[in-house]
C-alpha cells in the first residue's frame, strides 16, 4: 500500500474513532465547567501496526487534569471502547499513578514499577508512547520527567527501552 494510502487511511481511523468518543453533550472540551482530556489507547490495523486512538475523558471536580487522564490511562477503555471500536491498551494491569508534580516549570510524573512489567521491546514501545503523548498532551510547552516510584526513569522494559529526559526530547 503507498504511503499516501496508509496516511488517509490513518486519518480517517482517527476521525471516526475520536468524533465517536466525543460527549456530544459538551461540544466545547476546554470548557471549564466540563474539562476533558485526551488519552491514547491502542487499535491493530492491518496495514500500519497498532496505532494510537485519541479518547477523551471528563476531568473529575475532585481531581487534576493529569490526575484524571493518567488513572483513565491505567484503567484502559471502557467495555463499550474495547467491543464496539475494538481500542485496547499494552498498559498492563495494576500500574497506578503514584503523584504528579506541576509547576510553571516543568511537570513530574510518578508511577508504580507495574508499567515495567511484561512484553517485549515493541510492547514496550507502544506503551510509552501511550504514556507519552497522554502526557504531552497536557503539558502546554513545559517539559515532562517520567519517575518509577520516586526514581528517574532510565530505561523501561527487560530490553532496556530509553526513556529520553524530558519525555518530549527525541528518542
Amino acid at each position: 500500500m503507498s504511503y499516501f494510502r496508509k496516511l488517509l487511511l490513518l486519518l480517517t481511523l482517527f476521525l471516526g474513532l475520536s468524533s465517536c468518543t466525543v460527549d456530544k453533550g459538551n461540544s466545547d472540551a476546554s470548557s471549564s465547567r466540563n474539562p476533558q482530556v485526551t488519552i491514547y489507547y491502542t487499535k491493530a490495523s492491518d496495514d500500519l501496526g497498532v496505532v494510537l486512538i485519541p479518547v477523551l475523558r471528563k476531568v473529575g471536580d475532585d481531581r487534576t487534569a493529569y490526575e484524571t487522564a493518567l488513572r483513565e490511562l491505567f484503567l484502559g477503555p471502557t467495555l463499550d471502547e474495547r467491543e464496539r471500536l475494538n481500542l485496547d491498551t499494552e498498559i498492563p494491569e495494576g500500574v497506578r499513578l503514584v503523584k504528579v508534580q506541576e509547576s510553571n516549570d516543568s511537570v513530574k510524573i510518578d508511577i508504580s514499577n507495574q508499567f515495567m512489567k511484561g512484553g517485549g521491546s515493541e510492547t514496550m514501545q507502544v506503551r510509552f508512547r501511550q504514556l507519552r503523548e497522554t502526557a504531552l498532551n497536557l503539558a502546554k510547552g513545559r517539559p515532562v520527567y517520567l519517575y518509577i516510584d520516586g526514581v528517574k526513569a532510565k530505561t523501561i522494559g527487560g530490553e532496556g527501552l530509553e526513556v529520553p529526559q524530558p519525555l518530549d526530547s527525541e528518542i
